[in-house]
C-alpha cells in the first residue's frame, strides 16, 4: 500500500493513509481529504489524506495506472474519471483564486446554492468551472456546464437546462417539472452561468431545483443576486495588485502579475519578469486594477509592444478612478476604458468587422462572418484576414475542433460591439444579413436531414442553434418579414422533432401565428398549424393536434391547393386513429389518398396506402392490410423512394408478426432494417431494430432480444418516440421476467402502465390482449405481498428510473 501511495503523490507531496493520518494526531500542518482511491492488490478503497504548510494549495494527484479516485454511489464504487460531465477544457492554467477557490469549495459543503457575484470580466467563469473540476468526486451524477450567454429568451432557460441534462420533454408536463423529477435522487452539481440577464428566470430554475432535489448543488454566476431562499453569494473581485516599491520578489508572488506574465508568455515564450520589466510590469497591473480580462488584453499586445509602450499609451486615454461607495462602477468604468483603448487600436476596417460580429450569438463559422460581415465598405474576402488580426489581439478567440473551426468572443466584448453597431445606425441591416444567413441555413438543414448525410446535419444545426435562435427572434420582431419566421418554422419542423426541441417549435409556432402579418395571411396560418400539429403529435398531444389539423384542414380546402389539403387530411388520419375514432381516419386517408392520385403525387399515394395499411393491422385484419402494403411497397420502389419502402416492409413484418408467421416476420423486417441503413433513416432502424428485438423475445432468443431492445429504447428515447418507447419498455417488462428477474417485471409493467395512463396512449386491440396476458404471468408469479409492493413502487417511477432499470442488466 505504502508503494502505491508513494507512487501515486507529484514531487514535494505528502499523502497519508488513514492509519498515518491517525498516528500523526494533532498538528499545526494543513490536512486535506482526497477522497478515496482504487488500490491494486488492495480490496477496498482507501482514504486519503495530504499534509503540508499553512496557505498552500492542496490539489489531489492524478490517476495511474495502479491507483486512481473513486466516488461511492449506492452500493458500488465509481471512478471520478467516469462521472458524466459537459465541463469545457480550459487550455490555460488557473492563477490567482486559490483562496477564493477554497473558500467557495468550503461555502458549497454547507450552502446548497452559491452565487459568484462580480462584474463582467473578473473570472467567474472560469472559479466555477475549477470548483467543478476540484469537487466532481463529490457528485457521482455528474457535474453541468449551462452557459446562458447566447440565450435572450426568458423562456429558453430551462429548454436549456433540460437539454445539458439529456432529459426529455413529455406531453402534458411542464418542462421545469421534468427536470426537476429528473434531478431528484441524483447528486449531481449544476453551473449557471451568466444569470444576470435572464436573473428571473433563473432564479425560478434554481429556486425549483433545489425544493426537488436536496442531493443537487448549485454555483451561479451573476452581476446581482438570485434572491432564492437558501442563497449564498460570494463577491468576486478584481486580483490583489502589488504594493508600490515592492521588489522582484514579492511581484512574482503577486497574483495579478502571476497572471499577466504567464499570459504574456503565450504571446512571446521569451517574456519573464526580469529586474529591468518589474516596474513597468507593477504599473500596468495598477493601472488595470487587477481585472483579469483587462490583463489579458494587456498580455495580447507584448508580442508588438514593450510594456512600457503599453503603459505610455494607458496614461493619454486610462484614467484610474477612485472613491468610495463608487468602487464597482469604477471599475465596470476601468474594464470599459480598456475595451475603448483595445477598439481604437484597430484598423477602421477592424473596428467595422468586430462591431458586426456582435450580431452573433455563441459563435460562428468563418463563412457566415464573410457573408454578414462583407458588406461595404468591407469585401467579404478580406474577411477572413481582418478576423485572425481579432484573434491575434484577444478581441475574438479561434475554437478548433477537428477539421472545424467556429469563432466566438467574450459576452463583454460582444455587448461592446452592439453598441458601436448600434452607434453606426447600421445594426438593423446587419440583423437582417444575419436572419438571411440563418434562414438559409434553415433550410439547408431541412434537406438534408432527409438524405444519407443526416447525422451530419443534426450536428450543423446543433452547432448554430443559438444564431438560429436568434434570426428566428428577429424574425419575429417587428423588424423583418414575418413570414420569415412562418418559413424557420417549416426548415427545422424535423430538426426539432429528431432533437428533442418540440417544445420550444411549438412555442416558436404560437408566436409566429400571434403576428398580424401572418394571421392576415391564410397561407402562412396553414404552414404554420400543420407544423405546429406535427410537433404537437410528436409529443402525443393529439387533442391538439387535432384542433390544429382541423384548423389547417379548413384553410387549405378554400385555398384549394390539392397537395396541401392531401397531407394535412393524411397527417390528420394518423391523429384520428390514435384518439380511437378509426373510421373517421380511414375515411380522411380514403380522400388524401384520391387526391393524390388525381395530381399523380407517388409519394403522397404511397403514405396514403401505408396508412391504410397501418389501420387495418390496428383492427387486426391482416389479409386486407397485407394487399394494401404490397400495392405501396410496388409503388415505392418503382419511385425509389427508400423510406416509404422501408416503413413498407416494416408494416408488412408487423402484420406477420400479429399473424403469427414468424419467418415471414423475420424476413420484413431484416430488409426494412437493410434499406434504412442504406439510406441513414435513424427513426426507421430504431423501429426495426425493435421489432426484430420483439421476435427474439417471442421465439425465446433472449440475449439477443435483450440487446436489440436496448438499442431500440435508447433510440426512441432520444427521438421522444413515446408510443413506440412505451411499447418497447412494456417488451423489457416481458424480457425480465422471462429472465427470471420477476420482481423487475412487475415494477416496468406498473410504470409503463401509469405513464400510459398519464399521456392517454391506448394500445390496439391485439396488443391489449397481448398486454393483459404478459401482466398475469408476471404478477402469478410473485407471492401476493410482493406483487402488491412491487407494483406499488414501479407506479411511482419517472421516465428516467424506469428507463435506468431497462437498461440495467438483469
Amino acid at each position: 500500500t505504502a508503494a502505491r501511495v508513494m507512487s501515486l503523490a507529484r514531487g514535494g507531496q505528502t499523502l497519508l493513509t488513514p492509519e498515518a493520518r491517525q498516528a500523526l494526531g494533532q498538528t499545526g500542518f494543513q490536512l486535506e481529504s482526497h477522497g478515496h482511491w482504487m488500490v491494486k492488490g488492495v480490496a477496498d478503497p482507501i482514504e486519503l489524506f495530504e499534509v503540508a504548510d499553512q496557505g498552500l494549495r492542496l490539489t489531489p494527484p492524478p490517476d495511474s495506472d495502479k491507483v486512481y479516485r473513486v466516488v461511492r454511489q449506492a452500493d458500488w464504487w465509481l471512478p471520478v474519471k467516469e462521472i458524466p460531465s459537459n465541463l469545457p477544457f480550459q487550455g490555460t492554467s488557473f492563477i490567482g483564486r486559490e483562496r477564493e477557490l477554497s473558500e467557495t469549495k468550503l461555502l458549497l459543503k454547507k450552502a446548497r446554492l452559491v452565487t459568484l457575484l462580480g462584474m463582467g470580466g473578473l473570472g467567474k467563469t472560469r472559479l466555477s468551472l475549477q470548483i467543478a473540476a476540484e469537487t466532481l468526486h463529490e457528485y457521482p451524477d455528474g457535474a453541468w456546464f449551462l452557459d446562458l450567454a447566447p440565450l435572450r429568451e426568458p423562456g429558453l432557460v430551462v429548454s436549456e437546462a433540460a437539454q445539458v441534462l439529456d432529459t426529455r420533454e413529455e406531453p402534458d408536463r411542464p418542462l421545469l417539472q421534468t427536470v426537476c423529477a429528473y434531478l431528484k435522487t441524483r447528486r449531481v452539481l449544476l453551473i449557471i452561468d451568466n444569470c444576470e440577464h435572464l436573473i428571473k428566470a433563473c432564479a425560478d430554475l434554481a429556486h425549483a431545483v433545489l425544493k426537488a432535489a436536496p442531493n443537487v448543488r448549485i454555483v451561479a454566476s451573476s452581476r446581482e443576486a438570485l434572491h432564492v431562499p437558501g442563497e449564498h453569494t460570494y463577491p468576486i473581485l478584481p486580483l490583489p495588485v502589488p504594493q508600490r516599491g515592492d521588489g522582484i520578489e514579492a511581484l512574482s508572488k503577486s497574483p495579478a502579475v502571476r497572471l499577466f506574465v504567464e499570459r504574456a508568455q503565450q504571446q512571446k515564450p521569451n517574456f519573464s519578469l526580469t529586474e529591468r520589466e518589474a516596474p513597468a510590469v507593477a504599473e500596468l497591473v495598477a493601472r488595470l486594477e487587477g481585472i483579469p480580462l483587462a490583463l489579458e488584453l494587456a498580455a495580447a499586445r507584448v508580442r508588438s509592444m514593450s510594456v512600457v509602450d503599453i503603459n505610455t499609451r494607458l496614461k493619454d486615454r486610462y484614467k484610474l478612478l477612485t472613491g468610495g461607495a463608487r468602487v464597482l462602477q469604477e471599475r465596470q468604468q476601468t474594464l470599459r476604458a480598456l475595451v475603448d483603448w483595445s477598439f481604437e487600436l484597430l484598423t477602421e476596417s477592424e473596428q467595422t468587422v468586430l462591431a458586426r460580429l456582435g450580431v452573433f450569438a455563441g459563435g460562428f463559422a468563418l463563412a457566415a462572418a464573410e457573408e454578414v460581415c462583407g458588406l461595404e465598405p468591407i469585401d467579404s474576402l478580406d474577411v477572413v484576414d481582418l478576423l485572425q488580426s481579432l484573434v491575434e489581439k484577444s478581441l475574438v478567440m479561434l475554437d478548433e475542433s477537428g477539421d472545424a473551426s467556429r469563432y466566438r468572443m467574450l459576452e463583454t466584448i460582444r455587448d461592446y460591439a452592439l453598441e458601436k453597431l448600434e452607434l453606426g445606425g447600421t445594426r438593423a441591416t446587419i440583423a437582417e444579413r444575419h436572419c438571411q444567413f440563418f434562414f438559409g441555413l434553415a433550410k439547408e438543414i431541412r434537406n438534408g436531414l432527409e438524405g444519407p448525410d443526416q447525422a451530419e446535419w443534426v450536428q450543423r444545426a446543433e452547432t448554430d442553434l443559438d444564431n438560429l435562435r436568434r434570426a428566428i427572434s428577429l424574425a419575429l420582431s417587428d423588424e423583418a418579414d414575418a413570414f420569415i419566421a412562418v418559413k424557420f418554422c417549416v426548415a427545422l419542423q424535423n430538426f426539432w422533432l429528431l432533437r428533442g426541441y418540440a417544445s420550444e417549435g411549438r412555442n416558436t409556432v404560437k408566436a409566429a401565428l400571434a403576428l398580424p402579418a401572418v394571421q392576415g395571411s391564410e397561407m402562412a396560418q396553414s404552414h404554420a398549424l400543420y407544423v405546429g400539429a406535427s410537433l404537437a403529435e410528436s409529443q402525443s398531444n393529439y387533442t391538439e393536434a387535432q384542433r390544429m389539423l382541423e384548423t389547417c384542414l379548413d384553410l387549405r380546402r378554400r385555398m384549394g391547393n390539392p397537395v396541401d389539403i392531401a397531407t394535412t387530411l393524411s397527417t390528420l388520419s394518423l391523429v384520428r386513429l390514435h384518439s380511437g375514432d378509426q373510421d373517421s381516419a380511414s375515411a380522411a386517408e380514403y380522400e388524401a389518398l384520391a387526391l393524390f392520385r388525381q395530381v399523380g403525387h407517388p409519394i403522397g399515394e404511397a403514405v396514403g396506402l401505408i396508412h391504410l395499411g397501418q389501420f387495418e393491422i390496428h383492427a387486426g385484419r391482416y389479409e386486407e392490410a397485407n394487399k394494401l402494403l404490397e400495392q405501396a411497397l410496388a409503388l415505392a420502389r418503382n419511385i425509389k423512394h427508400l423510406e416509404a419502402e422501408a416503413v413498407c416492409e416494416l408494416a408488412l413484418g408487423e402484420a406477420a408478426f400479429e399473424n403469427g408467421d414468424q419467418p415471414r416476420a423475420q424476413v420484413r423486417f431484416t430488409r426494412s432494417l437493410a434499406v434504412c441503413e442504406g439510406a441513414g433513416d435513424k427513426r426507421g432502424h430504431a423501429t426495426a431494430t425493435w421489432w426484430l428485438g420483439r421476435l427474439d423475445l417471442q421465439r425465446g432468443h433472449l440475449d439477443q432480444a435483450q440487446a436489440r431492445l436496448q438499442e431500440a429504447l435508447r433510440s426512441f428515447h432520444a427521438f421522444e418516440m413515446h408510443i413506440e418507447m412505451l411499447s418497447c419498455l412494456e417488451d423489457h417488462a416481458d424480457l425480465a421476467g422471462q429472465r427470471g428477474a420477476v420482481s423487475l417485471g412487475v415494477r416496468l409493467a406498473a410504470a409503463t402502465s401509469a405513464m400510459r395512463t398519464r399521456l392517454g396512449l391506448a394500445r390496439s386491440p391485439r396488443a391489449e390482449q397481448r398486454w393483459n396476458l404478459r401482466k398475469e404471468t408476471l404478477t402469478k408469479a410473485l407471492a401476493d405481498t410482493a406483487n402488491v409492493t412491487s407494483w406499488a413502487e414501479g407506479s411511482e417511477w419517472d421516465l428516467e428510473s424506469t428507463m435506468r432499470s431497462a437498461m440495467a442488466a438483469y
